[in-house]
């Protein structure tokens, strides 16, 4: 046991003493190499999530392990008894490291719970590892027109800030072709909106006249977007909302109140179902897939209202309604009703003449008839036919009324206009032509 606190005791005065040596004399403010090659810088990524992906402004964010190696002279050591010196972040502030900066990135955040999330190691040769927990925010331009069925490609460039290629190079921990596979990425990581479908890693060197051309790395996340909410959310809807306003169709053309109402609702419907789908999105000067669809749909719904319009401006003026016409109405209808009176009791004076010479005679001799039942009735009208007549010439005031209860009381004709019959085939089929139209041309690229 006193062996082994004894050989450990040693070991710490051993590493106590190296890095005593290391630091001796070390400037952290020049690079290794200064007249020499430039310093390579090899890099790989391990990602832990990615998301959330934000449309309207752009961007996209990444949690991943950033690592990146690089070969230091100045801190070889002579030492068989460690492969490796695992030291704490501080010694980072005594010596020189890359200033790697993202190029495209917004907001970056180093995860310091409980404690910072780093690792240093410096090796016998002179190698350093440098690792560290990131939350990049980067910024990613997407394409739009094909949303919400679109794939989108979204960057993440870094390099140096200051250092020109002529002193530092950034390249892949595995050289080309197989530099893709220095990113990796945890195996149960899921986006809310996208499929990952894979990444790709390249390098390319970047033209500044300021400072020199400098050496970007950068990793590719290809993200494809899931079409479910957006099914649920918007599309479903919309079409929902089309069909209700086909209900207008089947409603009697003198309905209007009804017709009105259902058109203003559904195309007040259809606008905030637009507004709602295009808040969360940038105003790019283009339209979407998505706004084709709302429009397509708006089309519809406001076709059905002006398809009212139109049975409605046929139906009035089939009936010849015209507001001016108003006031005369009864008159004219009372002045009708004593004319076809009059032409009737002539006719029915006819009739009452025939009765009478119903006395037959038979061989000089006249034999009257007893007033058949038919003849009763016939009188009982023809007596309800004359106060009819009386009360129409002199304006009786309480025979009018109970004419017009009567026709009020009277059940409408339910009239079906030919235009709505044509709208009850023509809608639906059009608007289902449209949507197959619509998918084709945007799903198959899907």
């Amino acid at each position: 046991m006193d062996a082994e606190l004894e050989k450990e005791e040693q070991a710490r005065a051993n590493i106590s003493r190296i890095l005593n040596e290391l630091i001796d004399g070390y400037d952290r403010n020049l690079r290794p190499n200064i007249r020499g090659p430039p310093v390579i810088v090899r890099s790989d990524i391990f990602v832990l999530s990615i998301g959330p992906v934000i449309e309207i402004n752009m961007e996209f964010q990444v949690d991943m392990f950033f690592r990146q190696r690089w070969n230091d002279p100045r801190l070889k050591f002579n030492v068989t008894t460690f492969d490796e010196l695992r030291l704490n972040t501080v010694m980072l502030e005594t010596i020189w490291y890359p200033d790697t900066y993202f190029y495209n990135g917004k907001e970056a955040i180093k995860h310091s719970v409980t404690t910072p999330n780093r690792m240093f190691r410096i090796s016998p040769e002179g190698n350093i590892l440098y690792t560290s927990r990131l939350t990049v925010v980067a910024a990613c331009m997407m394409d739009l027109r094909k949303y919400p069925m679109d794939t989108q490609v979204c960057p993440l460039s870094f390099g140096s800030n200051s250092y020109s290629e002529e002193d530092v190079i950034y390249a892949w921990k595995y050289p080309f072709p197989n530099e893709s596979s220095a990113i990796d990425a945890a195996d149960d990581l899921m986006l809310n909106q996208f499929n990952l479908l894979g990444w790709e890693g390249r390098s390319h060197v970047k033209v500044s006249n300021r400072i020199g051309n400098r050496t970007v790395l950068t990793v590719e996340f290809s993200l494809e977007r899931h079409i479910g909410f957006f099914l649920i959310q918007t599309y479903f809807p919309c079409v929902m909302i089309v069909a209700l306003s086909w209900v207008s169709f089947w409603l009697n053309r003198e309905a209007t109140p009804a017709r009105v109402a259902l058109g203003t609702m559904t195309t007040l419907t259809i606008t905030t179902l637009g507004w709602s789908a295009r808040a969360v999105l940038p105003k790019v000067g283009y339209p979407k897939a998505i706004d084709w669809f709302i429009m397509l749909c708006f089309a519809f719904v406001l076709g059905a209202v002006i398809e009212f319009a139109t049975v409605n401006y046929f139906t009035k003026r089939r009936t010849g309604m015209l507001p001016g016409m108003a006031d005369d109405e009864e008159d004219d209808i009372a002045q009708a009703e004593v004319e076809k009176v009059e032409a009737s009791l002539m006719r029915r004076k006819k009739k009452r003449f025939s009765l009478i010479r119903g006395f037959t005679r038979y061989q000089g001799k006249s034999v009257s008839r007893t007033p058949s039942d038919e003849e009763r009735r016939f009188s009982d009208h023809n007596n309800s036919l004359c106060s009819d007549i009386l009360n129409c010439i002199t304006g009786n005031a309480e025979y009018r009324e109970s004419r017009l209860r009567r026709s009020k009381d009277q059940k409408p004709f339910n009239s079906v206009s030919k235009i709505d019959e044509l709208a009850r085939i023509g809608f639906p089929l059009g608007f289902f032509l449209m949507n197959v139209l619509y998918w084709c041309i945007f799903i198959l690229d899907y």
